[in-house]
């Protein structure tokens, strides 16, 4: 038998939270800590994967007033393989998530956000990602509240509702096997 181990590291809702806290006897939470156990388990495992699923922005004072640019810089660091939106990539408004897009080191894959006049998807839909002889597809699906609050800049639109973004998985996997 023929198998392999992959192992899937995943952080999402850190919401600009960016410094530990003091808990009784130990420290809980922060980047710092999250940056040590990613190097490790990256060094210690040969299949190693991070994605983040997204709610990144909005929470702390440092990324209100820097609306996002600090949390990006951040996730550089950490190197995530993938990362998809939340409601709170949002928050900032359209233009300026394709601005911290573009100052990101990393992908980020939605599947069902476009602009309405031209029907131009605003990210790639899907990434997929060899590793060691494995093809890992992610794909990014934000849901329809969401787009409801991006709608007020009457320029985005949902290129497909959740159900057939997600349905169109199969079409995507069968499109890769192809080419």
């Amino acid at each position: 038998m023929n198998t392999k181990k992959l192992v899937l590291l995943h952080s999402n809702d850190m919401h600009g939270d960016f410094l530990a806290e003091k808990k009784e006897d130990f420290d809980e939470g922060g980047v710092s800590l999250l940056s040590g156990y990613i190097k490790k388990v990256r060094s210690e495992e040969e299949n190693c994967l991070f994605a983040i699923a997204g709610d990144m922005f909005r929470g702390s004072i440092i990324d209100s007033e820097y609306r996002g640019f600090s949390t990006i810089e951040l996730m550089n660091f950490l190197s995530p393989d993938i990362v998809t939106l939340g409601n709170h990539e949002v928050d900032y408004g359209l233009a300026h998530l394709l601005f911290l897009e573009r100052c990101a080191k990393f992908p980020i894959v939605n599947a069902n956000m476009y602009v309405k006049t031209n029907h131009t998807r605003l990210f790639n839909p899907y990434r997929i990602i060899n590793v060691n002889g494995m093809n890992i597809m992610f794909i990014g699906i934000i849901t329809e509240e969401v787009l409801a609050s991006t709608r007020s800049e009457e320029v985005i639109g949902s290129f497909v509702d959740v159900w057939d973004a997600a349905k169109q998985t199969g079409v995507i996997i069968d499109n890769y096997k192809t080419t």
